[in-house]
Order: C-alpha cells, then structure tokens, then sequence
C-alpha cells in the first residue's frame, strides 16, 4: 500500500513540475508576443460591441459561437480595456493542462512531451484564439467521458462548452449527446428521466446558435474560401501535417510513407478484425465522430492555424474510447510527432521573441517620435487592427459612413473589398496601411517624398518553426504635421 502511495505521490510531483515549468515558459514569452490581427479582433468586437450585438449580429457574421466574445467582455467590464489577451489564453490552456495532467491516466512520458507540443504550449497558447477554449473543452471532456452516465450535468455542460467553444466542434458535440442519449436508452440501469433536463438544455442551446448564425452571411463565406488557393485539394494536407509533417515535402513524404506502412503491415493482422469486433461501439462512435468533423472542417474555412482542431481532436478521441491502447508504450511514431511538435514549438517561440509579430509597437514609436497621436490616424486595412487597438478611438479617423473594422459587419466587407481607395482618399494627412492592402491601392499620392515621410515597417508572423507569413504596415506622415524641432 505504501509503496502504490508512493508512486502516486511522485507522479503527481512530476506532474506539478510539468505544469509549473509549463506556466512559466508561457508567462516568459508572453511579453515578446505581439498580436496579431485575428487575436485582436475579437479583443475589439468584446470592447466596443453590445453584449446584445455579441449574442445576435457577430455569431452570425463571423461564424463562431459567442462564447469567446463573451468572456471577453465580461473580463474587460471587470479589468477594464488594458486586458491582456494573451494571459487570457495562457490561463485557459494552463487549466487544460492541468486536466490531462493530473486526470488522465497516460504513460508519464506522454505527460512530459504532450503539453509542450507546437499547439498547447504555442499556437493556441501564446496566440489568443478561441481554439484555447476548444483544447479546454476536450481536456474535459476525455477527463469525463468515463463518468458521463454519473456525473450527468457535467458532462451535458461539457459538451455545451465544446459546442461553443468553435463551430469546428459544435457538430461534434451534437453526435457525442445523441450517442450519450442513446447508450442511456438501451441500456436499462440508467434512468432516461435524469437525462431529460440536460438533454432539454443543450438541444434549446442548440436552437438558440442555429438562430445566432442563421441566415449564413454567404458574402463573407465566399471570400473566405476564395482566399484558399487550391481549395479543397490543400485541405488534405492539414490532417497529415498537423501530426508530423512539416513545410519540406521530403518530409511530408516520409511521415506519410512510415505511415503507410505501418497501417498497412496492421491491416493484414488477423488480430484487427478480432479487436474491431471487440470495440465494435467505439469504432462506431469514432467513425461518426471524424466524418461529421471532416465535413464540418471542408466546409467551414479550414487554415493552417485550424490544424490543432485536428491533433486535439485526435488525442481525445483515442484516449475516450480506446483508452487501453493508450498504455501501450510502443507507440513510437507517435512519440516521434511529439517530438517533432516540441520542435516546432521552441522555433516559433524563438521567431516570436525575435521578429515583431504585427509591427504594431514599432508604428506605435513612430506616431509618438512625431507627437502625431494627437491628430486623426487613418488605418486601412485588417491588419492595422493591433495597432488600432493602442490608439484612442477619438483619434481615429473613420468616415461617418464608415463601419467600425472590428465590428466585422457585412458593408465593412464590402467596403474592404471594393471601396478601399475612396476611403483613403477622404483623409490625406497621416496613414497606415497594411502591406496586403497595399499593392491593390493608388497610394502615388502619398509616395511623394517632398510632401510625406514615408516608414515600411517589416513584420513576420511564424508557424510550425517556420516564417509562413511576412506582412508589415506602411506610415505616411505628412511633412507639415511634424514639428521641425523633434
């Protein structure tokens, strides 16, 4: 007895210095991180909107449930509007590693490689997304799975947070209770009563995101695919990717042959059939599972960034429904993808304590080197965002027939996507323009050197341990707004 006590006491000692030295790296890179245009977003919808306008206008144009948004308004409301993001999502992903570290029985080498991999200790970690509230959900919901016909409302309040953690999961979490529901049907122990409010609950929850995004704004929707070169074909390469694959393709070939061969050499095993038959439910479940989330990521605007949906996705429905193949340690290509996403993550971590990510403090210098903040700032373009998020809106100039950036409605799009140079020709004296922007505006005006100073700031922004995209803002400052003394 003493002996098993001890054990467990080391392992949860080992798992509390995990968790330790996985908050402090976290908290260590926090102040390099600048954000970028699709965290800050979010950040301004919960600033500037309505929590009514949250709930019934921004589901439906940006496609995702509230609930990130949310929050957020409810932290600004309490912090006030200097809230740091990043220790949002840094707080978020703690909790969900916490929860697989002290929760779920796994070998202890997959504890210490698991939480420092590409997606939980950088991409959905130090970029502040609403993919943190996913892997948050999933954590809970391995953890739970287990102790759904006990704990009832618990687990129909944990698939409510994976439906509205991203609209990735939200079907996902709609085949996980009809499944729930129907093992309490047939299996006659359970009380079908006891699941009747839940079940109330999360199908009136479901209604009600139905009504929030519901009609679908087709307009962006379109531009959103059009925006994905070769789509759907590159979509398939997420999934093999987000486990080992990385940008060289000698790479990718190799992961996918060892792959190959591997579930080849498992496929003529007399034993596959007989375990199949044995796991004959869990086979099903996960089979339903990944064909309503493949539909689901086709469908919806798959990124690189959403690979994480995938791996998070993959550990959690290996370890809810073949939890015994779990304790088998010789998984060693999975060991190799953890190694490799380790990898990836101190890369983008040692991009990202290099490289300004968004440009937004070095613009912020400039304006303040000139004493500009006080004129009105024009910005155009979607990623100005963070640097819009550090100026007073009072000194931003926004046409009075212009909708709010961050508020993301269906007439910005438009005016994004066609009424560009008629907004930068209403204001001629200081702006900022993002270099995506720029090539597709007449900016000659500006590009007079006797009449502006003109800055091209440089910025990157890093995945997988790899610069995939360099994006800058270019400042136009109007000589005779500068004080020649400066």
């Amino acid at each position: 007895m003493f002996k098993n006590f001890s054990l467990s006491f080391s392992n949860k000692t080992i798992c509390g210095l995990i968790w330790c030295i996985f908050v402090a790296l976290s908290l260590y890179i926090a102040p390099y991180h600048e954000i970028w245009a699709d965290e800050v977003q979010a950040f301004l919808i919960a600033r500037d909107a309505s929590f009514t306008d949250i709930i019934s206008i921004i589901p439906h144009q940006e496609g995702q449930p509230s609930l990130w948004h949310l929050l957020l308004k409810g932290l600004i409301v309490l912090f006030g509007e200097n809230l740091n993001i990043t220790l949002v999502s840094i707080t978020i992903m703690s909790l969900a590693v916490g929860i697989f570290l002290f929760g779920y029985q796994v070998p202890l080498i997959y504890k210490i490689l698991i939480p420092f991999g590409h997606y939980f200790l950088y991409q959905y970690n130090i970029i502040s997304r609403n993919y943190c509230l996913a892997y948050l959900a999933l954590a809970i919901l391995g953890y739970m799975y287990p102790l759904r016909h006990k704990y009832i409302w618990r687990y129909a309040f944990t698939l409510l947070l994976l439906a509205e953690s991203t609209s990735f999961l939200t079907p996902v979490a709609a085949i996980l209770g009809a499944l729930w529901l129907y093992e309490a049907y047939k299996n006659h122990t359970h009380k079908l009563a006891s699941y009747t409010a839940p079940m109330f609950m999360l199908g009136g929850f479901g209604l009600f995101m139905i009504w929030q995004i519901l009609p679908i704004n087709t307009e962006q929707y379109n531009i959103r695919i059009d925006d994905i070169k070769n789509y759907p074909y590159n979509v398939i390469a997420h999934f093999p990717e987000a486990f080992f694959a990385g940008k060289h393709l000698g790479i990718n070939l190799l992961f996918l042959a060892v792959f190959a061969w591997l579930a080849f050499k498992r496929s003529l095993s007399p034993t596959l059939v007989t375990a199949i038959c044995h796991h004959k439910n869990s086979v099903v479940s996960v089979l339903l599972i990944w064909i309503t989330f493949i539909a689901v990521y086709f469908a919806v605007r798959p990124m690189f960034y959403h690979q994480g949906l995938i791996w998070g996705l993959f550990l959690c429905s290996i370890y809810m429904f073949f939890p015994n193949y779990i304790l088998n340690k010789k998984h060693y290509l999975f060991v190799a993808c953890l190694f490799m996403h380790i990898y990836w993550s101190f890369a983008s971590i040692s991009f990202d304590i290099q490289l300004p990510y968004s440009a937004q403090h070095a613009a912020l210098k400039v304006l303040q080197k000139y004493n500009l903040l006080k004129h009105k700032i024009q910005v155009v373009g979607f990623h100005t965002l963070p640097l819009q998020s550090l100026i007073s809106k009072e000194n931003l100039y926004l046409t009075s027939d212009t909708p709010l950036y961050w508020l993301w409605t269906q007439d910005d799009l438009k005016r994004r996507y066609t009424d560009i140079q008629k907004t930068v020709d209403e204001h001629r004296d200081i702006l900022v323009v993002d270099a995506f922007e720029a090539p597709r505006i007449d900016l000659s005006y500006y590009e007079n050197t006797n009449m502006f100073l003109i800055y091209k700031i440089p910025a990157a922004a890093v995945y997988k341990g790899y610069l995939f995209y360099e994006q800058g803002l270019n400042i136009y400052i109007k000589k005779e707004l500068i004080d020649e003394s400066l």
